[in-house]
């Protein structure tokens, strides 16, 4: 190697090395044991104030799980500040942190009915403009303590992570009753003229689960809060909107009991393919009715008689006809559009719509539903087909 080619050589080494000192490297790295991952925030309002909570899990006890159940306890830190706004209440929570505190993880967010009732929508909003919080959390209304929904702990040693405050959608799947509902969702409820929101209410439930003898606290969707606009409208029990069910077309798998005399002879697994709300308007009053389609598919989990199947489908007809209309007049009567007509009328009549300063003069009556037509057909009986 000549003289010159030596100098190349080192000249270019140098070049090299001095390129490596700006380069940028891992400076700030944080440990996963050194931030403080939220994954649930909730909302309250209490003595005038806004309480917010917020739920962390120490990912290093998840970590070292490798996909295992885990031995041990898996800890839940519950931090809580209170403000005058939601905002300073927020940044309350910031003044005792010990560690720098991660909001982008965040996969469930609940509202109290008190902070409810104190105009969510602008609680939300103020709530996204936060540029770590994203649009996909699930959302809750609650009448339980916060605090204690946070700290429930989870069944089969799982982390609270796999539980259905944070993955409803998977329960839903097996049991489509009250259908989960993400922020995004709810603000493009929120921007559909006449739509009502029907956000699931969250709670804990102690009966159902046992850990050996001892009762074992889970989460369980008891009901639903309605909303229309800004307006809360209250909570409902989820044995008294059993019509809602069929109104979405999102039903996977629900249970039907056959009972024409009050007396079980059937229990049917159904799924609605699908769904249709028509609106008319009839007479020179132009007064709406509504058409409601249903299209069932379903099968025969268990059967008490030898009652044959066509007539399962057609007591199963009856009994999702009467279900919706129950729903629907109990919801006229407390003044709560729950299959929100308004909307559809909006979509379908909005010329009329507009007529009627923009839905805020029409009125829900309980004869607004002309027709349910409703269409049963069961393709099997479990592991034998049926035959007509």
């Amino acid at each position: 190697m000549t003289y010159s080619r030596r100098i190349m050589s080192l000249f270019t080494i140098g070049i090299f090395l001095l390129l490596t000192i700006t380069l940028t490297g891992c400076w700030d790295k944080k440990n996963i044991q050194d931030l403080n991952y939220v994954t649930a925030m909730g909302v309250d309002y209490e003595n005038n104030k806004f309480v917010v909570y917020s739920q962390s899990l120490d990912f290093t006890i998840l970590a070292k799980q490798e996909g295992a159940k885990s031995k041990e306890h898996i800890p839940v830190w519950t931090g809580r500040g209170e403000g005058d706004t939601l905002d300073a209440a927020v940044n309350d929570i910031f003044t005792a942190s010990q560690l720098p505190i991660i909001w982008e993880h965040i996969s469930a967010v609940v509202f109290h009915e008190r902070a409810m009732k104190q105009n969510l929508r602008r609680m939300t909003d103020s709530m996204l403009r936060y540029h770590e919080i994203r649009f996909s959390p699930w959302v809750y209304g609650t009448r339980s303590s916060i605090k204690e929904l946070f700290a429930a702990p989870t069944t089969f040693n799982l982390s609270p992570i796999n539980s259905i405050l944070h993955q409803p959608k998977e329960v839903y799947m097996q049991q489509s009753y009250i259908q989960p509902i993400s922020l995004r969702e709810m603000f493009i409820n929120w921007l559909r003229p006449g739509s009502t929101l029907l956000l699931p209410s969250i709670s804990l439930n102690k009966d159902h689960w046992f850990e050996d003898l001892k009762p074992k606290e889970a989460y369980a969707i008891d009901g639903l809060f309605t909303m229309e606009k800004d307006l809360f409208q209250g909570w409902w029990a989820k044995k008294d909107i059993t019509g809602l069910r069929w109104a979405s077309k999102n039903v996977v798998h629900t249970a039907l009991q056959i009972e024409p005399h009050k007396k079980p002879v059937a229990m049917l697994a159904l799924n609605v393919p699908e769904s249709k709300i028509t609106v008319k308007l009839e007479g020179p009053q132009q007064i709406p009715k509504v058409t409601i389609q249903l299209l069932i598919d379903g099968s025969i989990e268990e059967a008490l008689t030898d009652m044959q199947p066509h007539k399962m489908e057609k007591l199963a007809e009856q009994n999702i006809r009467n279900e919706i209309l129950k729903t629907f007049r109990d919801g006229v009567q407390k003044g709560v559009d729950l299959f929100s007509i308004r909307e559809e009328i909006y979509r379908q009549h909005v010329n009329y719509w507009n007529r009627h300063q923009k839905g805020q003069t029409i009125r829900l009556r309980p004869d607004m539903i002309d027709h349910v037509n409703v269409r049963v057909k069961l393709k099997n009986a479990g592991m034998r087909k049926l035959r007509r």
